[in-house]
Order: C-alpha cells, then structure tokens, then sequence
C-alpha cells in the first residue's frame, strides 16, 4: 500500500542534511563539529520516509521498538570492532572534542547510526524491487560444511588479530562464517538457509548497501572536522577520500556480516528482528526477566570499557585549541580573540595575506617574524589533524612547519624521536607516512 502525500520527517531529514552541509563549509557549530552524526540521522530519517511512501510499511513507524533497539545493539556491535581494532590499528580518529562527555556521547550517536543505515538502505533497495528474480542452483551444506565454515571463522578471527599485518582483510568475514552454522542449525534468520532454497536475493541486498553505505561512510567522513584515518597497510596510496580503493571491497561482505550478528542475537528474543518478516514473531513469549535486567547493564559496562580504550589508543588527537597553543605567549592568547581571532584556524584563515599579517602584528605589537612562527606551528597543529602534542614532540627533533616535515622521510623521522624520546610513545610508521605525504603536498601546490 503506497502512502499519499509527501514526506513529512524524511522532508526534516533533507532540510537538516542541506543545512548542515552548507554550515559544515561555514564551520558553524554543532554542525561543524557533529556534521556526520547529523548527515547520517537525516540520511536513515530520508530513507525510512521513502520506503513508508514506497508500501506504507518501514522501520520506524511501524517497528518502531525495534527502530530504537537497533540503536543500542549497533554501538555495541562496532564496538567489537574497534575491540578489534586496538590490535588491528586499520583506523584512528582525528580532531575529536576535548571533553570526554561530548566525546562519549558523540561516539554513541555516530555508532548507533551503523546498523540503520545499512538495513534501512537494504530494505528501500528490496522495496524497489532490486534482484527480486535471482535466483541460484540450491545448494546444501552438509553437517562437515558447516563445522568447516565454523573453523574458517575461527581461523578468519584469530589470525586477523594475531597477525594483522597479513590478515586484517578477515575480519570482515571472520562472524559471516562462524555464526551462520548456528543460526542454521538453531532456526534463526539464516543467509545458509536462502542459499539452500536458491535465494539469494538479501545476500545481494546486503553486498549493494554495504557498499552504498560504505562510500557514503567515506565521503562524509573526508568532509569531517572530527573523523577517522587509515593506516591499512599495502594498500594506502591510492585513496578514495580517506580509505584506500581496495578497502572498499571490505563494505559489502561488513554488511552482511552485521547483518549475521544481529540474527545471531536474536535468537535471545526468540528469533523476533527489525525486518517485516520477523519483528511479529513469537510475541507472545518474552526473553527472561534476567536477560531484560543484565543486557543494559551490559551495554553499559561495555561501553565504559571500550570508549576508555578508544579514548586511550585510537584517539590521535583533539581539536588544537588556541589556549593549548603553547608557542604564543598567554598574553596574546587572551588578546587574539579581541582582534576576531578564537581558534588556531582563524589565525591561519585570517593571515593568509601580507597585509592581514602585518595588520595583525601592529594591532598585537608582536614582532612580525614572531607571529610567522606561530602561523607556521599552526598549519603544522592542523595537518591531518596532528595536534598540539605531537607539534611538540616534532619540534623536539627539529621540526616546527610544514615545510620542514616535507623534507623528512617516514624510516628516519621515526627514528630520530624513537632516540630523543626512548620512554615516550611515539607516532607510528604509518602516521608519519600520512603527515609527511600531505605535507610534500601542499608543499608542492604552493611552491
């Protein structure tokens, strides 16, 4: 049944997503700040909408408790992701917010949008009909295949987080294969089960939103203030916003691998999911009070130790602050914001030009070379989103620009802190790869 008139939240979705990308541009705040938690709620809020308009069925009106489960379920779920990847060290974030409180909460709002964007992009796409016909030989897995299928996602597990370097790729199939048996064997919502009936239409389904999710993931998160990098190796020369081309074959099977995991868990409601098909199921029976009790708590205490450890060891950097800028002196610190200048990104916007330099130098009575050098550490602060700590801990060996990070080589610069500072920790390899390429290209665009 199609539904007359037009959009009404998913209008709100649009209108939100216009304006926050206008404001991005701008850095208006929150918007600059929080671009990609409000591009990805209006993103789920469009698709809903549509698919509601589509066959007067969708996710949040009509499932609306499972809309809202999703949330709590998809953080937890990224979450042993990022477990993963404290072993991993594919990605770290950039830029983020000084304060733990809207950091944690912004960790949530942008974890909780996962999983509802890409079942929310999968069923608009199985509304409009996509791959209704497919069909494939039926196939059955006997009781060797799938105990061979459990043991390659054991292998697909350990070794991802054993041995990185070579099998990181496997940890985007590693649950696919280990769960899928069970769900199978136990009556859940089974991708086995489609392939043994010759359907492999939500297969399909799932590899197209995944990679629709995952260029959108790339493309808004590129545009990002706070944002995530990739230090994936062998494959970090040819990029596609920040993720190297190759790591976008990781999205579609990340898809169906969620996707797998949210079946899986599931089975504790007695097989009851999101998805038309399932969300009425076995209503009448409810989960054990102990299970309703212990899962949030759950959810919490997990949450609490993973955004510590995120915090602690996949965080690079927060925004660089003009207070913290600890090569200007705290009397013109406090005297900057009285010549319009709030962050370390108005001064280097604001003296892009001989006379707004020199203007700024009389206003301030600084000599000119100083303030040159405080515009150098600024550019320096912002690349890539280095951060004030690790502006002083190059300057440490020498280095205070762009400039002269250009002239540096990743084996050697590492090299050079790894001697001056033994009983610190330091950037890796792969970071100082990314700061020093960045840096040689701007060097190059300006010279």
């Amino acid at each position: 049944m199609r539904r007359k008139g037009f959009p009404l939240y998913g209008t709100l979705g649009l209108l939100v997503l216009v304006l926050s990308e206008f404001l991005l541009f701008k850095k208006v705040n929150p918007f600059y700040s929080w671009f990609y938690c409000f591009a990805w709620w209006s993103y789920i809020l469009i698709l809903d909408d549509l698919i509601y308009s589509l066959k007067g069925n969708s996710l949040l009106r009509d499932r609306t408790k499972e809309f809202f489960l999703l949330i709590p379920w998809s953080v937890f779920i990224w979450l042993i992701f990022e477990a993963a990847n404290l072993s991993l060290e594919n990605w770290y974030y950039i830029n983020l917010p000084p304060s733990r409180v809207e950091r944690w909460m912004g960790y949530f709002v942008a974890y909780g949008t996962v999983l509802l964007g890409l079942f929310e992009t999968a069923e608009l796409l199985e509304t409009l009909g996509l791959f209704k016909n497919a069909s494939l030989k039926e196939m059955k897995l006997s009781s060797k295949g799938h105990l061979l299928l459990i043991l390659l996602g054991v292998f697909s597990l350990l070794s991802s987080l054993i041995y990185p370097k070579y099998f990181f790729p496997l940890i985007w199939v590693s649950f696919t294969f280990l769960l899928e048996p069970f769900l199978y064997r136990l009556g859940g919502r089974s991708l086995l089960r489609d392939l043994e009936e010759g359907k492999p239409q939500k297969i399909y389904l799932l590899l197209l939103s995944g990679l629709i999710c995952g260029l959108l993931w790339e493309f808004w998160n590129y545009w990002s203030r706070s944002k995530w990098v990739y230090t994936v190796p062998f494959f970090d020369e040819l990029k596609g916003f920040e993720m190297p081309l190759a790591g976008f074959l990781g999205f579609p099977p990340f898809a169906v691998e969620v996707y797998v995991m949210v079946n899986f868990l599931s089975l504790l409601r007695y097989g009851r999911g999101w998805e038309e098909s399932t969300y009425r199921l076995h209503q009448e029976r409810k989960s054990p009070v102990l299970i309703r009790i212990l899962t949030p708590l759950f959810w919490v205490c997990f949450y609490i130790l993973m955004f510590h450890a995120i915090d602690s060891k996949t965080v690079d950097s927060f925004y660089p602050r003009l207070r913290e800028a600890y090569w200007i002196a705290p009397k013109y610190q406090s005297e900057l914001p009285k010549a319009g200048i709030l962050s370390l990104e108005d001064l280097v916007e604001k003296t892009r030009s001989e006379v707004e330099r020199k203007e700024l130098a009389l206003r301030l009575f600084v000599p000119k070379e100083e303030l040159e050098l405080w515009i150098r550490k600024a550019k320096l602060a912002q690349l890539k989103g280095m951060g004030i700590n690790h502006v002083k801990r190059l300057e440490g060996v020498g280095i205070d620009s762009i400039s002269a990070l250009s002239e540096e080589e990743p084996e050697s610069l590492y090299q050079k802190l790894k001697a001056k500072y033994p009983q610190q920790p330091i950037p890796r390899k792969a970071k100082l790869k990314i700061w020093i390429k960045e840096a040689k290209k701007i060097e190059r665009r300006q010279g």
